[in-house]
């Protein structure tokens, strides 16, 4: 038996189980890898030298497909390198595989090359942590090497979907020809039973004068989208949707930020009895706070595995479930109230709050603000968008036009903003725009060093010079240093880092410019970047007008 079956083994677990992307940082270690995969993902594997940038290029791709993608590396600090995207994956439910290679057990801690301790060196942003035998040099080596292929595959889709790592010593040679397995066992792992809406729920729910569902951030779902609607026909029932929960529909509330930031003191609202969570992370403070000021509302959260996540610090009631079967027993067993003015009063308030911001954009000068305003007159519907952290994914929110909207929320970092995108790209027939922060393009320019850099994505960089998001808020522009160490005001040509990837650039500085340059970039059929560059005291003075609009002094 060759000493390396068992990695032929685990390709052919992984292909047959369902994984059809494959991202390759190379190496030599990794060199057996590398051949076994190569082997069975024929023209589905993509090599990117940047094993952070690899890693959020197979984490976007996951997030597209919603099925696993596989990301090996190399030993040492290349595995480490997989730490952010994982992180992300962990906190925002992707199926994300690690495969890495490393060096045998005995030469760890012996000053040799390219070994660190990669032992669990993810365990506490992943589902799982899982080790080959070091050899196969038995039958049982290979049936061990199945079953934890296997098993690792379906820890990261069943539940929360999430990353599992997979840590490969091995020994040399590295290069000897391994053989192809095909037809390997595979083992499958129904999903968890659901339960079915008990009296108590179906009670607390028929008896509740008001309702909020809570959507955090979830990918786009449809059977979500339409158990949603049909109970947002409950005049009981508010359903608040944030842009990246991606749920849309007339009865929805989306200016979350706005109503609860800023009127929310303003007007006597009637409080929900009931407030039902699910999904990731909602974007909003003024949401946030409002809902752990609640004190005599129950709050129950619906998650797939049970997690009892106490974002508001009301818990009462944990139901293991998917949403959208959640939200399909629920109106299929209970009555759909007509009478109630409770959620009435508040879409009012949102439909208000709709034109204010439609009339303001649309008066105001040249700054991000009006900026977005014209990112989401150019959208089509058919387009993905990814937002980039800090005031992009902020100002995304004053809009609700965005089909599939994504955006790394788990960890909320500028790391792997391109990466991610990219990789979202890579899966897509439609053009993906990528709307990201100067600072979030430069720290992840590396991105763009990808051969198989997708043509159809397009990449927005709004440059303000720095941290634009710490002149939006209280605090720090009050702060000594504040343009050195918290804006981080910064010399680097973004047209220069384009050009060095070979992508097409474009510029505007001012409104004439937005409207030549946009459609050509957009038009395009290569992979481009434009580059929008904005006056950081106009964005402040302009933003925070904005937002004092919307305060009510009576």
């Amino acid at each position: 038996m060759i000493a390396k079956s068992h990695i032929a083994e685990i390709a052919s677990v992984l292909k047959a189980q369902g994984v059809a992307r494959v991202i390759i940082a190379p190496g030599s270690r990794n060199a057996p890898l590398i051949q076994a995969f190569t082997k069975q993902f024929p023209g589905k594997c993509t090599s990117i030298v940047d094993e952070r940038s690899a890693a959020y290029f197979a984490l976007g791709v996951a997030l597209k497909t919603q099925n696993p993608a596989v990301v090996i590396t190399t030993s040492g600090t290349a595995a480490l390198n997989l730490a952010p995207a994982m992180a992300e994956a962990f906190h925002q439910g992707i199926p994300l595989i690690a495969v890495t290679a490393d060096r045998p057990a005995e030469w760890i801690d012996q000053q040799d090359n390219q070994s660190i301790r990669q032992q669990h060196i993810f365990s506490a942003n992943s589902k799982g942590f899982f080790e080959l035998p070091i050899e196969s040099n038995t039958d049982e080596d290979v049936w061990l090497s199945n079953r934890i292929a296997n098993q690792a595959f379906n820890l990261a889709i069943h539940g929360k979907p999430g990353p599992v790592h997979i840590n490969v010593p091995l020994r040399e040679p590295l290069y000897e020809v391994l053989p192809v397995h095909k037809n390997a066992r595979i083992i499958h792992q129904t999903a968890q039973a659901l339960p079915v809406i008990d009296t108590t729920c179906r009670k607390k729910w028929n008896s509740a004068k008001g309702i909020f569902i809570v959507c955090g951030q979830s990918s786009v779902n449809e059977n979500l989208q339409e158990a949603l609607n049909h109970l947002a026909f409950d005049s009981r029932v508010l359903v608040l949707a944030e842009a990246i929960s991606n749920i849309h529909g007339e009865n929805i509330l989306h200016y979350s930020d706005f109503i609860f930031q800023n009127r929310i003191s303003e007007f006597n609202f009637p409080e929900p009895d009931l407030v039902v969570y699910f999904g990731g992370q909602i974007i909003s403070k003024g949401l946030k706070d409002y809902l752990r000021g609640l004190k005599h509302s129950d709050f129950w959260f619906i998650s797939p595995e049970g997690t009892p996540t106490d974002t508001f610090q009301r818990l009462n009631t944990v139901y293991t479930a998917f949403p959208e079967s959640f939200f399909q027993q629920l109106f299929e067993c209970t009555a759909i109230v007509k009478d109630s003015d409770f959620a009435l009063r508040w879409n009012n308030e949102n439909m208000n709050t709709r034109k204010e911001i439609a009339d303001y954009t649309e008066e105001t000068e040249y700054s991000d603000l009006w900026v977005f305003n014209q990112l989401q007159k150019a959208y089509k519907p058919i387009d993905i968008i990814f937002a980039g952290n800090s005031s992009v994914v902020r100002y995304i929110q004053y809009y609700e036009c965005f089909n599939a909207l994504y955006s790394n929320r788990g960890t909320s970092g500028i790391d792997g903003c391109v990466s991610t995108a990219a990789g979202i790209a890579s899966e897509s027939n439609s053009k993906v725009v990528a709307i990201v922060g100067d600072l979030s393009f430069v720290y992840d320019s590396n991105g763009l060093w990808n051969r198989a850099l997708p043509e159809n994505l397009k990449i927005v960089v709004i440059n303000n010079q720095g941290g634009g998001i710490f002149s939006m808020i209280p605090g720090p522009d009050s702060q000594q240093g504040f343009k050195d160490y918290f804006e981080a005001h910064h010399p680097v040509s973004i047209q220069k880092i384009a050009e060095a990837f070979g992508l097409d650039y474009f510029s505007c500085e001012n409104a004439e410019q937005f409207s030549e340059v946009y459609g050509l970039f957009y038009s395009g059929n290569t992979a481009s970047v434009l580059e929008i560059c904005t006056n950081t005291d106009v964005n402040t003075t302009v933003f925070r007008n904005f937002v004092q609009r919307f305060k009510y002094n009576k």
